[in-house]
């Protein structure tokens, strides 16, 4: 399949730039793919429609306030996200602060302090006075893999890596899900729905914490990358 989201790649790069308004109507769709994902992957009950609803400006009352707010603060995360494509800037230690920082609204960096067990993934992080040696080893490990020929697979490592270390007391799968987000997007990839329920999602993830089989989750985000290429060059077709 990743042969084919090349072939799918290339074409629908040759169809750029777009005009504006198909441009601006891609980009409120990729601001809804990932609010929506990285919102039911919080486990919120969501739907996608009123995301959309909320986008416009709209107080949905079947959603809840807390959904409200998180959105506010995934929205910052992508105009944060727009920022440092602009530099060109290569994922770092100071990105994940300012991903947290933006979650936490500016709390400033909050390593985590306890040993906690996540009993939905069977699963203990390391110890918290090894987080500091275990993100340095995580920011090597991306420049040394800056130049991996799959960026597919970079992210998904660079998502469970990070999802392994879990290194703040509060959104580290949130910031997990945003640097796996930046790197594609750095990588000329567009924003998607990553298409798993929370449960598969967990499971996906378990595997990888669990045996360091990364195929579940790397499978589902070839799919979902592929599934919206598609999308985008039909969007784009008469553009």
């Amino acid at each position: 399949m990743y042969q084919e989201i090349l072939s799918k790649k290339k074409n629908l790069d040759s169809r750029k730039p777009y005009a504006p308004q198909m441009k601006e109507q891609i980009k409120k769709s990729e601001l809804c793919e990932m609010i929506y994902t990285l919102l039911r992957l919080d486990g919120s009950n969501i739907t996608k429609e009123q995301v959309v609803r909320i986008l416009e400006g709209e107080f949905i009352v079947e959603a809840t306030v807390s959904d409200h707010f998180i959105i506010k603060k995934y929205i910052q995360c992508l105009l944060f996200m727009d920022d440092l494509l602009a530099m060109d800037s290569e994922i770092s230690y100071k990105i994940l602060e300012q991903f947290y920082e933006i979650l936490s609204e500016g709390e400033g960096t909050v390593l985590r302090m306890s040993n906690p067990t996540l009993y939905t993934l069977d699963y203990n992080p390391p110890h918290w006075k090894d987080i500091e040696h275990l993100l340095k080893e995580f920011i090597k490990w991306s420049y040394e893999e800056a130049a991996e020929r799959n960026p597919l697979l970079r992210a998904a490592y660079l998502h469970n890596k990070l999802f392994e270390i879990y290194p703040f007391e509060l959104y580290s799968e949130a910031v997990a899900r945003l640097v796996m987000y930046y790197s594609l997007l750095r990588d000329g990839y567009p924003i998607f729905e990553l298409r798993l329920s929370e449960r598969e999602y967990n499971t996906a993830v378990m595997k990888y914490l669990n045996a360091g089989d990364i195929q579940p989750f790397y499978g589902a985000l070839e799919r979902s990358i592929y599934n919206r290429l598609d999308i985008l060059l039909q969007m784009t077709a008469e553009d």
